[in-house]
């Protein structure tokens, strides 16, 4: 159905209401967040276990949060914002501020606000309840039997009626549903559609009403396959799918805040642009991610494939305040590590493996044990800004630590200049201290540097000045650097009464213990760095440095099933808007069984057969009829699956906000096209007022302040991964598109790019539709344009027609 307007906006009215859930339950909330955070902060004072707790106050049983303390319940579950709670880890209450020590970060205060604000679930056992049996422990036996878990084999295509319908073997899984439930498929989308669907799916870009007429003459399956081609072989296609991996792996250029720990990632860009490369260069999805884990140690990789380790270089971190005690920085440190272990896992084998952090899984077969192995593996990793240029090893190696450590202590003496506390002649020792640190290694590094590494003297001359400070950081974009890690464990130095300090040892793995009830400073067993026990065969330790090659190979040996399905199932939903499973980032016991799971096993085994080729399972999906169907709804087939469960059409579905964008500045003449570069602000440059007209992929992405337009249109919080954008309308983005610079300059741009190229009113409308929509307009069409025109202006017809749902929706 075509949208066409009564006032400018009316587009907008189609639109159906969603509301986006929340990307975490308030369960897995407390279990990843609250409940850590209570362990390393409150028990010491407010446990079971004391004879006499802080105020009658005991936080690590159920029944003791409920009760509160002396002074009353800490939860007020009418008036979330009243809570005691909350005040007291706010600091709002001057006599109220828990942790004594020092506040907790700002990422976890809002997290016990939104925990507070869902009611505050506590899943623990009600100690009320009658003692049951001691529990039998995790089944890792059972939990190898589940279908996830279980290999991939292609399969033969089941028998179906309509013979005529299948155009590859997924129509015939499709196509045998359809049949079982009575359901007849949807008949081809018309050429104009269906080539523009290509397009957008492949590119993010509409073709133009010239490519559009061409295909429309000859749209046979021979000419629909040499588009395909045609498209997958564009550098577009890298933006466009390159851009969805980047939700995955929570691609952003800053942290939530950014301090002196946890600065900006100032050539965080350099890993989107490799992402891109890669996509188009068809890289094996296997080395794809091997390359994102381990790039310093993969076989064949180049120094220019460090790029790819921005995935875990410009991961997003805590600041931790070296006036806090040793056991809040460790947990910090932790909530670093298991974040690594939550992206790694839900992103690329779709397991929570991060709710095993307090206890074994409740749900699925991982073992705190599984998870400290990995958060080891972590441990063993330091973020780092590696050279791209060729270095000697030893030297980059040397030069690595002497970057942290320059970072570290030039922040110490930052410090304790401007806030010296209450020893202010042993602060200013430390400075002294300091400052001669800083000295010496740079002086260290200049002869290390030489004239053979001009880049590395640069970087280490910049400690130790003052200089101002961007959001991009202190550092030269242009020098060849990219966010990356390295091979160095990280300790927590508590030796000094008044500081905590970092200890990085480069080369030297550190084995985290098990942190029990997540607690840093409750230590159980060993967890020496490994692989899940229930994805492994054989010996599943890492010996190799961090093992984070290691761990890439047994992702795609060990869990290679689990890891294909995982991906199958994301490109499935990008090119669908649905998954077959439908949650994309949980194949456990609490996530939803596929709708077609021969399908995606036998999709899933054919991408491995075909060397996990990305581009071979576009074509595998987009040559078959079931992605060629109408997206039109049909009264028969929605009353028998209002859903859409077994794909008797494409799903009609909102274009993301990248995509639009794009379009828009594509018909209005005004995109520029230039691949790769350094990112800038999605609006207009503040200095010199120059516009940003490159495609939204290049823009800037901050975690810490993201952009009104990607917050009005959706764009997930790259604080985390992220599984799938959950899509709204709201008036706000009304609002946008009514009000918005950047709609009005646009319109405008169209209007003139239409006046240019046409002769007379009628024609000047035919051109916008053109543009705009890649199609003519039809009589009426044209009659009420010129209606409206007299009535309003050019640019404001075309600002209406950028705002209908035909552009604004998959075709």
């Amino acid at each position: 159905m075509r949208c066409h307007f009564a006032g400018p906006f009316a587009a907008f009215a189609l639109l159906c209401a969603a509301t986006a859930p929340a990307q975490d339950s308030a369960v897995e909330l407390f279990e990843r967040k609250i409940r850590p955070a209570l362990a390393a902060n409150c028990y010491a004072c407010h446990s079971s276990k004391q004879k006499a707790p802080m105020g009658g106050l005991v936080l690590d049983t159920k029944a003791g949060l409920r009760k509160g303390g002396a002074s009353g319940s800490v939860i007020d579950a009418a008036n979330p914002e009243q809570s005691r709670l909350l005040a007291a880890v706010r600091y709002t209450d001057p006599n109220l501020r828990m942790p004594p020590a020092g506040k907790l970060p700002d990422a976890i205060v809002e997290a016990f606000a939104q925990w507070i604000a869902a009611s505050a679930p506590d899943p623990r056992p009600d100690e009320a309840a009658p003692a049951a049996a001691a529990p039998a422990g995790v089944d890792i036996e059972k939990g190898r039997r589940w279908w996830a878990f279980q290999p991939v084999r292609a399969l033969a295509a089941p028998p179906v009626a309509n013979t005529a319908w299948p155009q590859t073997k997924i129509d015939r899984f499709v196509l045998a549903e359809l049949e079982r439930n009575r359901i007849a498929p949807s008949p081809p989308a018309d050429p104009a559609t269906l080539i523009q669907r290509a397009s957008l799916d492949l590119t993010g870009l509409r073709l133009s009403y010239q490519e559009v007429q061409a295909f429309a003459a000859d749209p046979s399956g021979r000419a629909y396959r040499a588009a395909v081609e045609r498209l997958l072989a564009s550098p577009h296609y890298g933006e466009r799918w390159g851009r969805y991996w980047l939700d995955v792996a929570r691609y952003a250029e800053d942290n939530p805040t950014s301090e002196a720990t946890n600065g900006p990632y100032p050539y965080a860009w350099r890993y989107r642009d490799w992402v891109i490369e890669a996509f188009n260069r068809d890289v094996p999805y296997d080395r794809f991610v091997t390359l994102q884990l381990a790039a310093d140690h993969a076989p064949g990789a180049t120094r220019d494939d460090l790029r790819a380790l921005g995935y875990l270089g410009a991961a997003p971190t805590y600041h931790k305040d070296a006036r806090l005690s040793r056991d809040v920085i460790e947990t910090l440190a932790s909530d670093d590590w298991d974040e690594r272990v939550d992206a790694v896992s839900r992103g690329l084998l779709g397991l929570t493996v991060a709710c095993a952090r307090c206890h074994d899984h409740k749900f699925d077969p991982i073992l705190a044990k599984d998870y400290y192995s990995l958060a080891s593996v972590f441990a063993s990793t330091q973020a780092v800004e590696r050279p791209l240029d060729d270095v000697d090893p030893e030297v980059e190696r040397r030069f690595l630590w002497i970057q942290q450590r320059l970072i570290h202590i030039d922040y110490l003496a930052k410090l304790l200049t401007g806030e010296p506390g209450t020893k202010p002649e042993e602060a200013a020792q430390k400075v002294v201290r300091f400052r001669a640190e800083i000295a010496s290694l740079k002086e260290e590094m200049q002869l290390l540097a030489g004239d053979r590494y001009p880049a590395l003297a640069e970087y280490v001359a910049r400690f130790g000045v003052e200089r101002k400070r961007t959001r991009r950081g202190f550092q030269p974009l242009e020098l060849p650097f990219a966010n990356a890690v390295y091979d160095a464990g990280l300790w927590v130095d508590g030796s000094d009464p008044d500081l905590t300090l970092m200890d990085v040892r480069p080369g030297t793995p550190r084995d985290l213990p098990i942190f029990l009830r997540g607690n840093v400073a409750n230590h159980g067993e060993a967890a020496p760095r490994r692989f899940l026990t229930v994805l492994s065969k054989g010996d599943a330790g890492f010996h190799d440095g961090a093992g984070r090659l290691e761990l890439a190979q047994r992702i795609f040996s060990d869990a290679a099933p689990l890891a294909a399905r995982v991906f199958v199932n994301r490109v499935w939903a990008w090119h669908f808007g649905k998954p077959l499973a439908g949650t994309l980032s949980d194949f456990g016991t609490q996530g939803e069984k596929p709708t077609h799971p021969e399908l995606l096993d036998d999709l899933a085994a054919r991408f491995i057969a075909n060397g996990w080729s990305i581009k071979w399972l576009h074509r595998e999906i987009m040559l078959s009829a079931a992605y060629r169907q109408s997206s039109r709804p049909r009264a028969d087939a929605e009353g028998a699956d209002p859903i859409n469960r077994w794909l008797w059409r494409m799903n009609p579905r909102r274009l993301d906000i990248e995509s639009w964008r794009d379009c828009i500045l594509d018909a209005s003449g005004s995109l520029d096209r230039k691949l790769y570069g350094i990112s800038a602000d999605l609006d207009d440059d503040p200095e010199d007022k120059t516009p940003n007209l490159r495609r939204t992929i290049y823009a800037r992405i901050s975690r810490g302040r993201p952009h009104t337009l990607f917050k009005l249109y959706d764009f997930p919080d790259a604080s985390q991964h992220s599984p799938a954008r959950e899509l709204t309308t709201t008036p706000l983005q009304q609002l946008f598109v009514m009000n918005s610079d950047f709609l009005e300059k646009q319109s405008e741009a169209l209007a003139a790019r239409a006046a240019r190229d046409a002769a007379g009113e009628a024609s000047q409308v035919k051109a916008l539709y053109r543009y705009a929509l890649a199609r003519d307009p039809k009589a009426d069409e044209i009659d009420l344009a010129l209606t409206f025109v007299r009535q309003a202006s050019w640019p404001q017809l075309a600002q209406a027609l950028l705002a209908t749902n035909e552009m604004i929706f998959w075709p």
